[in-house]
This record gives C-alpha cells, sequence and structure tokens, in this order.
C-alpha cells in the first residue's frame, strides 16, 4: 500500500511537470515564431478587415517577378514583397468598398467595354495587338471576338482560338477590376464638393500674382552664443509637430556597421600583375588561349565592321595594334578590359535585299517568276500563305547566316529573284530573295574581347570577416557597439525599421536582416551577418524601440528638429530686434543691412520668390496682406522678411464661380484617387506578418 501511495504522489509531480513543458514549449514557440496559435499561421497581412493570405501573396510575387524579369528589369525581392502586399491590401480593401458600397459591373457593360464602337481605353492596347496579329483591316474588339469564336473563319487552328479565349479572359477580369475601380473614384471625387470660399480661395492662389518689395536676413545671421538654447527647446517642437511622427506599426532604432566585401590593396596588386602576364600571353598565343586556362578571365568574341564597333577605346586599339597584338583598353574601378585583334578578313558589309516566305507546299518557282517580271516582293503577298517585303539591309556576317545562304547572297546577280534551299538547327527552310544593293568589301575584324574582375582574395574576405566577429563578440551590448566602433575603424550609421521595411539602410537585399533587429531585446547586438551575394558583412545593435511615436530623440529625426528649433530661436531675436525700427522697405533694408529685392509670388508654388521653400507662414502672410501694407518682420523656417505688396495681377482672367469650384473638386479628388490605400484604411493600421515567412539569420 505505502508503494501504490508513493507512485500516486509521484504521478501528480509528473503530471504538473508534463503539463509545465507543454505550456513552456507552446509560449515558446508563440513568442519565437510570430505565428500565433489565435491567428491564422498563413496570414501574411491584415488590414480594415481584410487579410492576404500566403498562397495570394507567393502567387502574385512570383507572377509579378517574371514579368519584371521578362522586361529585363532588375529589381529588389525585398522591395519587390512589400509592394506586392499594398497592392494586394489596396485590391481586397477596393472589393470590400465595393462590396459596401453595391458597386458593380455588369457582363454587358463589359462586353459594351471591349467590343463596342467606344472602347475603353484599358482595353484599346490589347485588342490594338490581337488586332494587328491577326491582320485585321482596323483595331476592332468585336472582330477580334469573332476571330476567337470561329477562328477559322479567319484562317487560323483550333489551338489559336483557345489562346484567343483565354487571353480574352483574362481581358474580361481586368476590364472589370478596371471599371470598378473607376466608379469608386469618381464616387469619391464626387465627395469634393467646392462652396464659394474653396472656388475663391483657389482662384487667389492660381490665377492671382502678387508682387511684393522685401528684405530678408537669414537666421544664420544669429551665431549660436547670441541665444539661449537647450533640448528643451527641441522637446517642446517636437511636441507642438508631434502628429507628424506617429507610427503606424512598431519600430526599432538600429545602430548597424556595413562593410563592403571588396578587394584589398594586395588584391589590386595583384590582380594588376595577373593582367599584366595575360597581356604578354595572349601576345605569344594563338587566339585566346593565353587566357584559357583561368575562367576569370571572360572572353567575347566577334567577327565585324570596322563601323559596327561602338566604343571608340576599341576603336583606338584597332588603329594601332596589328593581327595577333593584344592590350589592355580599359580600367574602370576592379574591372579590366583587354583586346585581341585575332585577324582581318574582307567581306560585304551589307547588302539591300527583297524577301518572300511562304507557307509548305507553295509554287516559290512561279513567285520568283513574278517577280523577275516586274512585281515586287509586297505585289505577290496574300497575307496569309505568302508574306513579302522589299528593300531591306543585312549585314551577311554575324547574324547566323548559313555557309549556303551566306555565299547564295554574295555572289548572287543584282535585280534577279532566286529560290534557296537551306537546312538551319536540322529544319529544312525556302524562301525567294533578290539582291537589289550590294556595298563593296570590307574589312572585317576579328576581335577578342577579354574582361577581368578583380575579386576579393580569401585572405581579405577571412580579415573583413574575423574582424567584424571580434568587434561585436567584445562589445555586445547597444552602448559599447556605438561607443567603441570608430576606434575599430568602423562608422556607424543609423536607421529605423519596422515589420514593412524593405531592408536596413542602403544595404542590398536586406529584410531577414529587419528580422533579426524585430525579434532582438533592446540593446542587443547581432553576430556577424553576410548577404547572400557575399557583398558585404554587417552587424546591428537594437537601440531603441518606439511604439507610437518617434521620439526627438531618434536619430531619423533630431538633427533635423534641433537645427529648426535652433532656428525658430534666432528668428525670434531677429523679430525682437527689428520690430518698429522703420517705416518702409528702405528704413528696414538700412536697419537689417540687407538689399532690397523684388519678385512675383504665386501662392500655390512651392518658393516665394527668393526666401526659400517650404516658408508656409511667409506665403500666407504675403497671400493675407492687402495692397500697399508694410508687413513684417515675419518670421520663417529659416529667415524673417519684411516686405510690401505693391501690385497684384490676375492676367485679366475673372473670377467664375463654377469654373474655379470645379478645378477645386477635380485637383483635391485627384489627390485622393492617387492615393487610395491611406483612404482606404483611414485611422486603421497594417499588420504587416510576412517577416514571419522570412528565415531567421545568425552565424
Amino acid at each position: 500500500m505505502a508503494t501504490l501511495e508513493k507512485i500516486r504522489n509521484k504521478s501528480v509531480l509528473l503530471f504538473i511537470i508534463i503539463i509545465v513543458a507543454l505550456l513552456a514549449f507552446i509560449l515558446g514557440d508563440f513568442l519565437t515564431s510570430g505565428r500565433t496559435y489565435f491567428g491564422s499561421p498563413t496570414t501574411v497581412a491584415k488590414a480594415g478587415g481584410v487579410t492576404v493570405e500566403y498562397q495570394d501573396y507567393q502567387n502574385r510575387l512570383t507572377q509579378t517577378g517574371e514579368q519584371l524579369r521578362n522586361q529585363g528589369r532588375d529589381y529588389s525581392n525585398d522591395v519587390l514583397t512589400q509592394t506586392v502586399i499594398q497592392g494586394l491590401l489596396t485590391e481586397k480593401l477596393l472589393e470590400k468598398e465595393y462590396n459596401d458600397l453595391g458597386i458593380n459591373v455588369t457582363d454587358k457593360e463589359i462586353s459594351e467595354a471591349l467590343t463596342g464602337p467606344n472602347m475603353h481605353p484599358a482595353a484599346y492596347q490589347m485588342i490594338m495587338y490581337l488586332s494587328q496579329q491577326l491582320q485585321l483591316p482596323e483595331v476592332s474588339g468585336a472582330a477580334v471576338y469573332d476571330a476567337m469564336m470561329n477562328p477559322a473563319k479567319y484562317g487560323l487552328r483550333p489551338q489559336a482560338g483557345e489562346e484567343l479565349r483565354r487571353i480574352w479572359a483574362n481581358q474580361e477580369k481586368e476590364m472589370e477590376a478596371a471599371m470598378l475601380n473607376q466608379k469608386f473614384m469618381s464616387l469619391v471625387s464626387g465627395l469634393y464638393t467646392y462652396n464659394k470660399l474653396d472656388a475663391k480661395s483657389f482662384y487667389d492662389d492660381n490665377a492671382t500674382t502678387r508682387h511684393i518689395e522685401f528684405v530678408t536676413v537669414d537666421a544664420a545671421a544669429v551665431g549660436d552664443d547670441q541665444i539661449e538654447f537647450s533640448d528643451a527647446d527641441v522637446q517642446a517642437l517636437w511636441n507642438s509637430q508631434k502628429q507628424n511622427y506617429r507610427l503606424d506599426e512598431e519600430t526599432r532604432e538600429v545602430s548597424y556597421i556595413y562593410v563592403p566585401v571588396e578587394p584589398s590593396s594586395e588584391d589590386r596588386i595583384a590582380a594588376q600583375q595577373t593582367v599584366e602576364n595575360a597581356v604578354v600571353a595572349l601576345n605569344e598565343t594563338e587566339g585566346t588561349q593565353g587566357v584559357a586556362n583561368n575562367a576569370n578571365f571572360v572572353v567575347n568574341t566577334v567577327n565585324v565592321p570596322r563601323s559596327a564597333v561602338r566604343d571608340n577605346r576599341l576603336k583606338t586599339f584597332l588603329d594601332e595594334h596589328t593581327a595577333g597584338q593584344a592590350a589592355v583598353i580599359a580600367q574602370d574601378g576592379d574591372l579590366y578590359t583587354i583586346a585581341k585583334l585575332n585577324g582581318i578578313t574582307t567581306g560585304i558589309d551589307s547588302i539591300n535585299i527583297s524577301m518572300v516566305q511562304a507557307a509548305p507546299g507553295t509554287n516559290l518557282d512561279s513567285i520568283a517568276a513574278l517577280i523577275n517580271s516586274g512585281k515586287s516582293a509586297a505585289e505577290v503577298s496574300d497575307g496569309a500563305t505568302v508574306q513579302g517585303q522589299d528593300s531591306v539591309w543585312t549585314p551577311l556576317e554575324g547574324i547566323g547566316l548559313t555557309d549556303r545562304m551566306k555565299n547564295a547572297l554574295a555572289t548572287a546577280a543584282p535585280g534577279k529573284a532566286f529560290v534557296v534551299n537551306d537546312t538551319v538547327q536540322g529544319q529544312p527552310i525556302e524562301g525567294i530573295y533578290k539582291v537589289n544593293k550590294r556595298n563593296a568589301p570590307v574589312n572585317y575584324y576579328d576581335i577578342s574581347t577579354i574582361e577581368y574582375t578583380v575579386d576579393p582574395s580569401q585572405a581579405t574576405i577571412d580579415k573583413l570577416t574575423g574582424d567584424l566577429r571580434t568587434f561585436v563578440s567584445n562589445n555586445s551590448s547597444a552602448a559599447d557597439f556605438v561607443a567603441n566602433a570608430e576606434a575599430a575603424g568602423y562608422n556607424v550609421l543609423n536607421d529605423q525599421v519596422s515589420a514593412s521595411s524593405t531592408g536596413v539602410g542602403n544595404a542590398a537585399e536586406s529584410r531577414r536582416f529587419v528580422k533579426w533587429a524585430l525579434d532582438a531585446k533592446k540593446g542587443q547586438v547581432s553576430p556577424m551577418l553576410q548577404d547572400d551575394k557575399q557583398s558585404y558583412i554587417i552587424a546591428l545593435a537594437v537601440t531603441d524601440i518606439y511604439d507610437d511615436y518617434m521620439p526627438w530623440t531618434s536619430a531619423a529625426v533630431v538633427n533635423q528638429l534641433r537645427a529648426q528649433a535652433r532656428n525658430a530661436k534666432k528668428a525670434d531675436k531677429l523679430v525682437a530686434d527689428y520690430t518698429g525700427k522703420a517705416s518702409d522697405i528702405a528704413g528696414y533694408a538700412g536697419v537689417m543691412n540687407a538689399e532690397k529685392q523684388e519678385g512675383d509670388v504665386a501662392i500655390a508654388g512651392v518658393m516665394p520668390v527668393s526666401i526659400g521653400f517650404a516658408e508656409s507662414g511667409i506665403q500666407g502672410a504675403i497671400a493675407a496682406a492687402p495692397k500697399g501694407k508694410l508687413v513684417g518682420p515675419v518670421k520663417g523656417n529659416r529667415a524673417v522678411v519684411v516686405f510690401q505688396v505693391t501690385d497684384i495681377n490676375t492676367d485679366n482672367r475673372p473670377f467664375t464661380e463654377a469654373e474655379y469650384g470645379q478645378r477645386f473638386n477635380q485637383t483635391f479628388g485627384m489627390s485622393r484617387r492617387n492615393n487610395a490605400l491611406p483612404l482606404l484604411l483611414g485611422a486603421d493600421k497594417v499588420d504587416n506578418r510576412s517577416l514571419n515567412f522570412v528565415q531567421s539569420v545568425g552565424e
């Protein structure tokens, strides 16, 4: 019995231990993974009652990335992820608005937009492209639709009809989205209804120019020792502008050390010697055999006439060297370019030809006879099975022509059409050609350009990474990290990162380092980190964490605020010194030791004459001042000004309430249409969880 009692007591203890362990496991995963058990682990972002789920996000990311690659455009994956999230949120919020407001687009409206006489502008580009591909006599959505439904009628295979239906279905979706958005934005624009004061104000700001005489003194004329200034002044300025520093999401202040992985001076000296040795080897061997065993030399060989050489450095090389010689023709940073002239031959630069291509089974001999009887290639073309072009200039060298084709074009008698049969990559081809004009033979240069990029050696990489590892190991707190960086030879940079940040500072593809910063505690220092391309190493320290507002002490704003607050103090002193000291502009010019100036001020402009940018206070004073009244000294952001409005010019544009009221509506309604996401969000915030799907970083 005693033994059983002991087992019972221990079982209770074991049960408690198991429960505690399970709770620790669950809470630990909850706190570290970011994918809460109380929410969806597949949600990438949410706002305003809508969510972006991972599958939709990943599909759009793949689709957009593929489009950019097909267009040959370079892009940042980190920037693309946030662009895609913002786009999907906007789409889903718009869909919600459409449903809430009862906005819809009927099938009849879509059909009319695509096939009607007044085609929707959003569809025109696609319809024009398909009309051209189908060789229609005009751009017609109705004809494209007919070809889609009846491909045989237009000489198309059934597969072409299926492809057209796929394109058409996608266009219908895009058209519906465009028309829904158009209806919604028209509704939004309609919310901006002017009153008489709005119309008059818009007229005064845009149609009226005030000519002023003025004198101004820059705040910098007051020395720092002439004012009392403290951090309290900076904080007071921040408090007056606090709403400007409101944060939409938690933000981390980070200090970071960024070290590009680049060659050392020793690496560059060694590279120079390698390039010099390569030039010697190229001069002593045939072709590019001198660098054949070194994969760091990238070779490109062309056979072109001198007229095709666009690089002036390469032209100079050709003028100064003979066949078999090589030389360095350029050094751009860490990139060397060597050129070698392998040989010189003669060939026909280009010829002018007429040509005809036809469907298999076409009697080409009869068509050639028609051309030789006086018909042009265009005249024998029927636009379907036979297509011809006249007077086309083409080179004979370096464009992939077979020797047979090249020889036929080089030796054919001008003015006589002939049939050429050939095989390209195992496929038989045939066509009709007529040489109209053949240029005289010119020199062709067989040129190799060899590029060599100086890369950092392994010893250099080891030293860079080793030094930074040692530094972060010896400075494991944010305070030490910042305080000791300069002595260790590092420059500390600052940035503010949040869940929506595309990266840290200007470090490429660094969003996963943002994840580290958001997972870290205040004061924590990262290990030495490296980007995927091994182009830089980086270390971060979290110096502060902000929730609702960016504080005035943040490195992002403190210097700007300090300058503004100091200038405000100096401007206050100037206003106090000059107020009431004169009764006209000439008098103030003498008192302020400043030259009298004059100019025109358009209130809607960004700069009132030469006073400076973003001086809204001064602009407002000018707008409110009656003609002839001396005004000032007026305090600006960076200067103090005394002015007098001497003339008000409307360029004979009379005020019409209806006209300027409508322009008011269009201007302010348009500004909302161009910035849909903030409009849709209102006071709501974006809950961006995309970092949950970013791999963590470490050593």
